[in-house]
């Protein structure tokens, strides 16, 4: 029962809202990108945000590391896509394929131009609409901010959604 258990992740979960979108975002998906973060800092890394949506609601379950064949630099980082498609396909349909997440050490919690791009060339009529984790803070990652922003095919503006209280 997939319901069933995005509701009971949900419940110590926080909550983000933007124009309609409503996204809930696992302590635990949160604690495993700010452990990669730090890990990679001060280079940015990155992965995907798996989860389900249940009630036209977004459940962030799980995030995943960058592989072994990322590319890793100062101001970007090209994930394995290979190995993403591949683990997607694998979690289907216990788990969907959400969006991404990735960090800017040393930087604001704010989507670059090339971070649209990126995210713009991944949305399709299959999936028109991504969510983005953005961990900014200080070069060495001790801590950070947490930004969701979703992105929809067709806008031109990311959405930047507000909460993160349960």
């Amino acid at each position: 029962m997939p319901g069933a258990c995005a509701k009971h992740a949900a419940s110590a979960a926080a909550l983000f809202v933007a124009d309609g979108y409503r996204a809930w975002l696992s302590p635990s998906a949160v604690a495993k990108a700010a452990r990669l973060a730090r890990a990679a800092a001060p280079l940015e890394t990155g992965g995907m945000l798996l989860g389900q949506v249940v009630d036209g609601e977004a459940h962030i379950l799980a995030v995943t590391g960058p592989g072994r064949k990322v590319r890793l630099a100062r101001y970007t980082f090209e994930s394995d896509r290979v190995r993403d498609n591949r683990l997607v396909r694998r979690v289907w349909p216990r788990l969907r394929y959400l969006g991404d997440w990735h960090t800017h050490p040393g930087g604001r919690p704010v989507l670059s131009a090339m971070d649209l791009a990126s995210i713009r060339e991944t949305l399709t009529q299959e999936t028109p609409a991504l969510l983005e984790l953005l961990l900014a803070g200080p070069p060495g990652m001790d801590f950070f901010e947490a930004a969701l922003f979703t992105v929809v095919l067709g806008e031109d503006t990311p959405r930047r959604m507000t909460g993160g209280g349960a």
